[in-house]
Formats: structure tokens, C-alpha cells, sequence
């Protein structure tokens, strides 16, 4: 996996003390429960190359780490 591919698709990205995470936020209209919001969430392995990556392309934010959006239900995925 290349890190370009990291950030593909990501609504929110944000890091962890262990993991950068890329959240992809839906939605679903549902008739029960109205609109439910969900996230696909990858927990990518910290390394030197993924930081340095993450680093350079959220240089600007305020808040460098970011912070996770919530959501109603999420699913995870873990990348070493």
C-alpha cells in the first residue's frame, strides 16, 4: 500500500497514539430510525513514513492530530 492511497476517500483523518485513522462518513435513511450516520473507519499502524505522510499533508491544521467525528455506528478495519 502506498500512502497516497492512505487518505483516499476520507471524510475525517486523525491520529491516535497508535494509529492514524481515515473515517469515510455515510448516511443511510432508514423508516425506523430516520437518517442514521455511519462510519468505515481504517486504523492504520503508526510508522516513521505514515507520520511523515500525514504530517506534510495536514501541516496547516490547527490541531495536528486531529480529532474523530461521531457518528451512530462504525466499523473498523486494521492496517499494519
Amino acid at each position: 500500500m502506498r500512502n497516497i492511497d492512505m487518505f483516499e476517500k476520507a471524510t475525517n483523518v486523525y491520529r491516535t497514539k497508535k494509529y492514524i485513522v481515515k473515517q469515510i462518513i455515510n448516511y443511510k435513511v432508514h423508516k425506523e430510525f430516520q437518517n442514521v450516520l455511519y462510519s468505515q473507519d481504517t486504523f492504520y499502524k503508526r510508522t516513521y513514513l505514515r507520520d511523515r505522510y500525514y504530517e506534510s499533508k495536514f501541516k496547516d491544521k490547527i490541531d495536528i492530530d486531529g480529532k474523530r467525528l461521531k457518528t451512530a455506528c462504525s466499523s473498523r478495519q486494521y492496517v499494519d
